[in-house]
């Protein structure tokens, strides 16, 4: 149904709106900060840019009614996943295949199609589990964990591991709110993490045999090498050392990193074995080194190496105490060194940069989306509507948790942006349309009914509490006074 100019300005949820507009404002003031710390920039100026066509997102998502939106999904969810194997056919940039280039490669724009599948995985589970009572049964879960896997698989196989972590608690919290039983969720849950913890052994590779001594060849008739073979020979030899002992680090390095995430080790005839989680063995060697890492904050050599930007991080978060520094720029010498402090770890710039006062202000906004978005999803009665209200919200929830963590030091370091806040013009384009769906949803939650929602067995008789609201409307839409 179409709203008039009146009607939209009426329901639409304005607290929603300006928080997400107040942390656009954020964003872009921290990405400036975190340019006057180096070199400079001008991704500041880019963001603007990205959040204009993030507002003209925003506005069509609230703007086409979400009922259209969901008799469209499965056109949604396929082009989403044919965007996901497309970004395989591109060069890799940072050693992942993560990005399809848009226009001449002069401009340097670059789309994300894994952002896409996100919202489009939320719209389609959505609009799937919005009637019946099949998902009660174990077996109606198949269809649910089939459409989560497909992009979650392709999304891993880029690789972006923190992309593919909201997928899962996406899933459990709208099957859950469909009205899955809690049991079967469980048992899933259970015998999923019985496997992921499975201890598969892990043959350790042996270290890179020391290099053999160079060979001088004596001409006919030569007894002895001259000097000038001799240095040669030395000079090939040092040289072979020096890739030995790189290799060996390398080696060292590699082994130790599955050694310190291992249940144990064992040797049979002289090979060494380590026991290991299962996808330990799956996951790529800079994932794995991450995971080390996290798990070992307290050992200072092991920050010095591989969890340096961890520790740089929580250096920054932690330095701006409870306001800030007051000039950022006078401190370019030491927070210059964060790596990507304008993208996955932005949250860490804001609290050098604000202090606790500025991290507690940038929490409250997303509480309010989280707040007002709930009271969407309570009233409205359509269920597609709640479904798709809820999925948003964990969809936001998922990635605020995961990017604060992240910077703080809580949770591994997967590569996960913070909504509306990180630069990125995929990230912030796509979670502005994801919240115009949520406030879609609130602007016309009293005029779509339908069966109760999430209730099983007869019709209730009862009517429903909009019954008179949208009596009145049906009324004055047929020209009943």
């Amino acid at each position: 149904m179409r709203l008039t100019v009146r009607d939209y300005f009426k329901y639409t949820s304005w607290p929603i709106i300006a928080a997400a507009a107040a942390l656009i404002v954020i964003g872009v003031l921290t990405i400036r900060t975190s340019e006057m710390s180096g070199q400079g920039g001008v991704n500041w100026l880019r963001q603007i840019v990205w959040g204009c066509v993030a507002v003209a997102a925003f506005w069509v998502a609230t703007v086409v009614p979400y009922q259209r939106v969901g008799r469209e999904a499965y056109w949604i969810f396929c082009i989403s996943m044919v965007l996901l194997v497309a970004v395989f056919l591109f060069a890799p940039t940072r050693q992942s295949h993560r990005w399809i280039p848009v226009g001449p490669t002069s401009f340097g724009v670059k789309f994300q199609p894994a952002e896409v599948a996100k919202l489009a995985f939320v719209i389609l589970l959505a609009w799937y589990l919005r009637h019946g009572d099949h998902y009660r049964r174990l077996k109606g879960l198949i269809v649910p964990f089939v459409l989560t896997f497909v992009p979650m698989g392709l999304i891993l196989r880029e690789p972006d591991l923190g992309t593919s972590l909201v997928f899962v608690p996406t899933l459990y919290v709208m099957l859950f709110m469909a009205g899955a039983k809690l049991r079967h969720l469980l048992g899933i849950m259970a015998v999923a993490t019985g496997v992921l913890l499975l201890p598969i052994p892990w043959r350790v590779p042996p270290p890179p045999p020391p290099p053999a001594p160079p060979q001088i060849e004596l001409a006919v008739g030569q007894a002895e090498p001259t000097e000038e073979q001799l240095a040669d020979a030395e000079k090939l030899a040092n040289e072979a050392a020096f890739r030995h002992g790189v290799a060996t680090a390398q080696h060292n390095d590699f082994v130790n990193g599955y050694m310190s995430v291992a249940y144990g080790s064992f040797e049979v005839g002289g090979i060494k074995y380590a026991v290991l989680a299962a996808p330990l063995l799956l996951i790529e060697s800079h994932q794995l080194k991450r995971v080390e890492g996290w798990l070992r904050q307290g050992d200072q050599a092991v920050m010095r190496r591989i969890g340096f930007q961890l520790k740089l991080s929580k250096m920054t978060l932690s330095s701006g105490r409870w306001r800030g520094w007051g000039r950022w720029h006078n401190q370019h010498a030491f927070f210059d060194m964060l790596p990507d402090d304008h993208t996955d770890f932005i949250f860490a710039v804001i609290g050098g940069r604000w202090g606790l006062v500025g991290c507690m202000g940038v929490l409250v906004l997303y509480g309010i989306i989280v707040v007002f978005g709930l009271e969407i999803a309570t009233i409205t009665a359509d269920p597609f509507g709640r479904l798709l209200a809820i999925g948003v919200l964990v969809l936001l929830v998922g990635q605020v948790v995961i990017n604060v963590g992240m910077a703080m030091g809580l949770m591994p370091i997967t590569g996960m942006t913070l909504p509306l806040v990180s630069y990125g013009g995929s990230s912030l384009v796509v979670n502005c349309a994801a919240l115009g769906l949520l406030v879609n949803v609130g602007q016309r939650r009293p005029i779509h009914l339908g069966r109760r929602p999430f209730e099983y067995g007869e019709p209730v008789d009862k009517p429903h509490a909009y019954e008179p609201f949208a009596k009145k409307y049906r009324e004055q839409a047929n020209g009943q006074p």
